[in-house]
């Protein structure tokens, strides 16, 4: 499934915004509540997460073995996100998993434990 139609299944309130997965890329990131997706180098989306400060979330995926690994949509190249309001970010979250596993029938490659 394509990051856009994840992102676009809910309304949005910020900008979409998109950053290489690198950590000297990691500076672009704000230090702000939101929800993202980690996508690969074809916009597939691997992953899909929340977090109150984005700025932090990435680095610790970039420190994860787990999240740097190759998947079976291959490695993660992109980190996708908008901002929400801390209180709204649960419920996004859920609508974005809601959202991905109507198309794909189940959840992205990481978000599986």
């Amino acid at each position: 499934m394509q990051v856009e139609k994840v992102i676009r299944s809910r309304r949005h309130p910020s900008a979409f915004k998109r950053v290489p997965f690198k950590l000297s890329e990691a500076i672009k990131v704000h230090a702000a509540s939101g929800c993202y997706v980690l996508s690969n180098f074809c916009d597939e989306v691997i992953y899909i997460g929340q977090s109150v400060n984005l700025f932090r979330r990435i680095q610790e995926h970039l420190n994860d073995p787990r999240m740097t690994a190759m998947t079976r949509l291959g490695f993660v190249s992109w980190f996708c996100y908008e901002l929400w309001e801390q209180d709204e970010i649960a419920d996004i979250e859920s609508d974005m998993l809601f959202a991905y596993q109507q198309i794909e029938g189940c959840l992205p490659p990481l978000n599986r434990r």
